[in-house]
């Protein structure tokens, strides 16, 4: 079944369960757990604000950023993120949606952003290390139950850009314990967001939804930014996507509870291709 999601920002300025409600009554009944690495809840505390919302969680978003780096040229430095994703798909079962989000390469120091000829460069030696990973990965989640969402990236890292590799290398992996992560923004800063899922619309079992300028990755609601989502849901319609639809938009609770009040929930849906929307 097709469900609307939101992301649960945990140990920011978030009154979490304040946040989830007014996403609850803009139609989202599931949620993707995140958290602050240096202030993480525990497992009953993030039930229980879930619970208090009337949402459950369907997955997490794993650890990222600059120290986490799934295609790195260092073996060791490869093995301890597989060390890490096993942690997290535990922590994903545990708290009732067993789906992580990874992301295929850390972020550059300071999210300096990269040119075409720069990505070309950086990436094409990290491919066949990105394999490699995904194969482990999936022996993991066939092992544990976990399914592992690798989600296409913006700019700012050494790969992960290219939606259509993304897409077949997590194909080729052949297991149902990796799948694809569709993000919008990043697919539209990155190209074209409606050919992006026509061509990996077969491995995609999640989509974080959102919005931008195409240039700032800044997690805008959808229409605060120039994405064009009639197309992106006319995709989602041809190709018969039914992966769960996550708004990942860090507005605050008021700006979410006006959006509520003024009826948006439907204008949501209709968004991001909601059956019978």
């Amino acid at each position: 079944m097709t469900e609307m999601a939101v992301i649960t920002p945990f140990g920011f300025s978030f009154e979490v369960v304040r946040f989830l409600r007014a996403w609850r009554e803009l139609g989202c009944t599931r949620a993707q757990f995140y958290r602050n690495e240096q202030k993480p809840p525990t497992v009953a505390e993030a039930l229980a604000a879930a619970a208090t919302a009337g949402i459950r969680f369907d997955s997490i978003h794993g650890v990222f950023g600059e120290h986490i780096d799934p295609s790195s040229p260092d073996a060791v430095h490869r093995a301890r993120c597989l060390t890490t994703y096993e942690a997290e798909g535990k922590l994903a079962s545990d708290l009732g949606g067993p789906m992580v989000v990874v992301h295929p390469s850390c972020w550059n120091p300071g999210r300096k952003e990269m040119t075409p000829a720069q990505i070309e460069a950086t990436s094409a030696p990290r491919w066949p290390l990105l394999d490699d990973f995904l194969r482990r990965l999936a022996e993991i989640g066939e092992r544990l139950g976990v399914v592992y969402l690798i989600e296409n990236q913006p700019l700012n890292c050494p790969l992960g850009h290219d939606v259509a590799r993304l897409a077949q290398a997590v194909r080729s992996i052949n297991s149902r314990a990796i799948r694809m992560c569709l993000d919008t923004g990043h697919a539209h800063i990155t190209g074209n967001l409606a050919d992006s899922v026509r061509v990996a619309a077969d491995v995609i079992a999640y989509l974080h939804i959102h919005d931008n300028d195409k240039k700032l990755d800044d997690h805008r609601m959808p229409g605060d930014g120039n994405i064009d989502w009639p197309a992106f849901a006319d995709a989602v319609r041809q190709t018969g996507l039914t992966a769960p639809r996550m708004f990942e938009v860090f507005y605050d609770e008021a700006r979410i509870e006006a959006a509520a009040a003024a009826g948006m929930g439907p204008k949501l849906a209709a968004v991001c291709a909601m059956p019978g929307r």
